[in-house]
């Protein structure tokens, strides 16, 4: 822990005058703000309390983009100035270390099947101030009534996975007047000093990846997706089970023309619930056997890609999750077919 900064000490300054309550002390270390507990802090209690006026609010995550770059561009004028002043900026590691600003050299090295680069071209918005767009898709949050939000100080509490979080609006009860309050707490308890989390949301490493800049070791919600050929992907959950639709899939992909005639006979839809389970023992063991060469081959790219990348720790944890996730699905599928070949 360091010393606040000027920044820091006006943002807190700034929020207590807009009726932000907390029982939680803002702190600063080398990788950036966070915060730990003032008090002993119980499940179900506040961790905050922010009148929704005090927050950057639009339809959608776009909106809330826009309207952070134009506060930015009003500087000091802006009501929100001292929060301006807090967020990172451009040249700040915290929004470098996103993908989307990474150079193609850096981005060569992640040897996670294209995975990444299709999530980063779905994402891509040009036509957005790339600034406001990366701290809202780092920052913001949703408010349950259809809006988004940036919420000044929500956004400096770091991310678990774990950690039960629950947000709710208390309509009418404003700071100094009318107007929403919005309160977030948790389902665990905090002793006094320790550093406070609360869930972004059931996210996958290439979530927190690409719109955070960070993965989580054995993350609870991780789920690794493999591109099959370009038709659809195989989709392995964080427990090493294998998507029911990707089974779905590989069983229509893989039937014989016997396995197939049965489908020409039904209806159209109406072969869906046939794929929900084994068409027959010789499909069936195929499909096994695909997926387990898909996985195999999946997990050795990345495993020798975070080999490769000793000094880049990030994308080295990313593929070492994804190696570790992968080799559990087939770890599972030998365990009910051993000897199988693939």
């Amino acid at each position: 822990m360091v010393a606040l900064g000027k920044a820091s000490n006006a943002f807190l300054t700034w929020a207590a005058s807009q009726g932000i309550e907390t029982p939680l002390n803002l702190a600063e270390r080398d990788d950036g703000r966070y915060v730990f507990c003032s008090e002993d802090i119980k499940a179900g209690q506040d961790l905050l309390s922010c009148p929704v006026s005090a927050c950057i609010v639009a339809d959608s995550l776009e909106g809330v983009a826009e309207r952070l770059a134009y506060e930015r561009q009003l500087g000091e004028k802006s009501k929100y100035a001292p929060y301006m002043d807090v967020l990172p900026t451009l040249d700040d590691d915290r929004l470098l270390s996103l993908p989307r600003f990474w150079d193609s050299k850096r981005l060569d090295l992640v040897t996670d099947g294209g995975q990444l680069l299709r999530r980063m071209k779905n994402d891509e918005r040009k036509d957005i101030d790339q600034w406001a767009l990366a701290c809202v898709d780092s920052r913001a949050n949703f408010l349950g009534d259809g809006t988004y939000a940036m919420t000044p100080l929500l956004d400096m509490i770091n991310h678990d996975g774990s950690v039960q979080t629950r947000a709710r609006i208390e309509k009418n009860k404003g700071f100094s007047g009318p107007g929403n309050v919005l309160h977030l707490s948790l389902g665990k308890d905090y002793s006094k000093g320790e550093e406070a989390f609360i869930s972004y949301g059931n996210l996958a490493n290439l979530d927190t990846l690409a719109d955070y800049g960070f993965v989580t070791e054995n993350n609870p919600c991780n789920s690794e997706s493999i591109e099959v050929r370009s038709h659809f992907p195989i989709t392995v959950y964080a427990d090493g089970s294998i998507d029911a639709g990707s089974k779905a899939n590989l069983r229509y992909y893989l039937a014989n023309q016997e396995e197939l005639e049965v489908f020409s006979t039904l209806e159209e839809g109406q072969g869906l619930g046939l794929l929900a389970k084994p068409i027959s023992d010789r499909n069936e063991l195929d499909v096994t056997s695909f997926i387990a060469s898909t996985i195999a081959e999946a997990s050795g790219e990345a495993r020798a890609g975070a080999n490769d990348t000793n000094d880049d720790r990030l994308i080295q944890k990313y593929l070492s999750e994804r190696a570790t996730l992968l080799d559990l699905a087939l770890q599972r599928i030998l365990a009910k077919y051993p000897g199988l070949e693939y």
